[in-house]
């Protein structure tokens, strides 16, 4: 993935070597994520900017016909030659402005523009969180970056971990923007723009460090209501068609270089390698990667598909010693805690993927616009069972739950009952997708920040089952899945692509009728009956198992010596960030036999891991 990085030192004039010597040392923090890198410096307004490019030739900076703008642009949507989208944005923004001139763009980058009259630098996120932007303020100027280790580097080191950001951490298994595991670094959010001017910089007090606000040039919720308001009444088949069609222009726009496909055996990957190779003279290359427990391993399906669909296919295996091998670069590669145990197989495909390709393209999407998770329609069938019970008993039920609220992962009584608290669908579906159903209880000084699942002037209107198709959009794939790809792919100068995001896409499935996403209790039939057109009906119907991780098995087993030495509870206590009574007594508790356990360790290990790793063992 390509990547950006910038220091802006305002008020004062820096000679030109020193600029040059810093945007060199920006580029070197992100030369993992490509083969070609470009600096530019002003020193007389103290700019230095660098980028790196998965694509030999690609061009990340570039300047307006005027030459009032410096653009600088990365994520997967950088390209080589004259199209680049730095060159495409920098050409709109004297006409445009740069509000519309975003507007106008589609392709997921990261953007920085500097605006040489104004003496302002306006950052933007892509639309739906597919590049990471991170920014941090200081008494002398303001860095950026596409990475949070960037700026951990130019902060020297001083920085304090958030609690509140890992309580997130703990909730869902990533921090959502504008958090990060630092006070004091922000992540924009997606769709959003923060424009920086002089005075922001001396104004600064750390001490009182904010994010800001933010001005969203795109939402994603305007854009739902406008395609659900221009719904005709298609047929199942007609609906299959304009999938299709928009899914089969998206792929050609992502190829770039040479390009392969994730290709775990499902419904998504699947259709995306179907409609990349039908476009191919060529056998195209998928990657798999398949577990040595039953359970998890989708890896014959995968090289089924393959065979059918003639791609060269290549397989591979997470055992235990490549488990132990990858864990340990976990915070390395991704520089801020990250929990979603699907990182894991993620980063032995990116790895076999950095051998032979500069671009891979992903199924990353197909669920979250269509329907496509067994969660969402458990949330759906337990809120309508619940929410006509009557106050009083929705309140005992409250009170039991609040005792113990993690022993509702273990199911039975304590789950049913923690469903009951539930007072809206939003709430409901938010405790069953949660870690932690209360992550400040292991954390010793955190309050937990007001969570946007809860607000409803932000959802759209529509059919309930949509309204968990946006949360998820907005959040655990914006915020999670999109940062994993980032992560894993860019540790290997990939560049990932998931067609599923693309404009024309996302406006198809919001312009699907929901029945068409939830037909007659068949979860994403639209894209079953459009996979039906290239591979035989049984490979849309089976049942599916995902991309995770065996973590319970792991933790037990070849993990085990890792994570206890993680969790070592004088460690923990003197560090000061976790409540080791609560976590030692859940780690106890899973080696006892509770292994539903796991889904609250993991993002505990992560978090121990990288503060172990970035700010010393023992937190000093």
């Amino acid at each position: 993935m390509s990547a950006i990085a910038g220091s802006w030192t305002a008020h004062r004039e820096v000679c030109g070597n020193a600029l040059s010597t810093k945007a060199r040392r920006l580029a070197h923090s992100l030369a993992h994520r490509g083969r070609h890198s470009e600096v530019v410096e002003r020193p007389g307004a103290g700019l230095a900017l660098a980028a790196v490019s998965a694509l030999d030739e690609a061009r990340c900076l570039a300047s307006s016909p005027d030459g009032r703008y410096l653009v600088a642009t990365g994520g997967s949507g950088v390209a080589a030659g004259p199209t680049s989208a730095s060159q495409s944005i920098a050409n709109l923004l004297p006409s445009l402005g740069i509000v519309d001139a975003l507007r106008r763009m589609q392709e997921p980058v990261s953007v920085a523009i500097w605006d040489e009259r104004a003496r302002t630098l306006t950052l933007a996120r892509d639309r739906m969180g597919q590049s990471d932007l991170y920014f941090m303020r200081s008494r002398s100027g303001l860095a950026f970056s596409s990475e949070l280790k960037t700026l951990r580097q130019e902060s020297n080191g001083c920085l304090e971990v958030a609690p509140c950001a890992i309580s997130q951490l703990f909730r869902h298994g990533y921090i959502p923007a504008p958090l990060t595991a630092y006070r004091g670094i922000y992540k924009l959010p997606a769709g959003a723009l923060r424009v920086f001017h002089l005075p922001d910089v001396p104004e600064h007090d750390a001490a009182c460090d904010a994010a800001g606000s933010f001005e969203p040039y795109w939402a994603l919720r305007q854009e739902a209501e406008a395609q659900i308001a221009s719904r005709g009444r298609p047929t199942l088949s007609g609906s299959v068609d304009r999938v299709v069609a928009s899914l089969e222009r998206a792929v050609c726009a992502s190829r770039a270089g040479a390009t392969a496909t994730l290709l775990s055996g499902g419904v998504d990957s699947s259709l995306i390698a179907a409609l990349l190779q039908r476009r191919s003279a060529h056998a195209v290359e998928t990657i798999s990667v398949g577990f040595d427990v039953s359970g998890h391993d989708e890896s014959e399906w995968a090289a089924d598909v393959a065979r059918l669909l003639g791609t060269r296919h290549t397989r591979l295996l997470m055992d235990n010693a490549n488990a132990i091998r990858l864990v340990e670069t976990m915070p390395r590669v991704f520089c801020e805690p990250y929990a979603d145990s699907s990182a894991i197989p993620t980063l032995l495909a990116a790895e076999a993927a950095g051998a032979s390709c500069s671009t891979i393209l992903t199924g990353d999407g197909g669920d979250e616009l269509f329907f496509g998770h067994g969660s969402y329609v458990k949330a759906m069938r337990n809120h309508g069972l619940v929410r006509h019970l009557p106050g009083p008993l929705r309140s005992v039920c409250r009170a039991y739950a609040s005792r113990a609220p993690e022993r509702a992962r273990l199911g039975g009584i304590a789950a049913l009952i923690a469903e009951a608290t539930s007072g809206s669908l939003a709430e409901t579906y938010l405790a069953r997708v949660s870690r932690w159903r209360d992550p400040s209880r292991a954390l010793k000084a955190a309050t937990e920040p007001p969570h946007p699942f809860l607000d409803t002037t932000l959802h759209p209107a529509g059919h309930p089952g949509e309204l968990l198709l946006y949360l998820d959009q907005t959040n655990e794939l914006s915020e999670g899945l999109m940062t994993k790809s980032d992560r894993a792919f860019g540790a290997f100068g990939v560049q990932a692509r998931s067609p599923f995001l693309d404009h024309g896409v996302l406006c198809a499935a919001w312009g699907t009728p929901f029945e068409h996403k939830l037909h007659r209790g068949e979860t994403k039939a639209v894209l079953k009956r459009a996979l039906e057109r290239f591979l035989p009906e049984h490979h849309t119907r089976r049942p599916k198992k995902g991309f995770g991780a065996p973590v319970a098995r792991w933790l037990n087993g070849p993990l085990r010596d890792w994570a206890e030495e993680l969790l070592d509870p004088v460690a923990m206590r003197n560090r000061g960030i976790l409540d080791e009574r609560v976590v030692s007594a859940l780690w106890k508790s899973f080696l006892g036999g509770n292994r539903k356990y796991h889904t609250h360790l993991w993002p505990v290990l992560m978090f121990q891991a990288w503060d172990r790793e970035w700010n010393g063992k023992d937190g000093r």
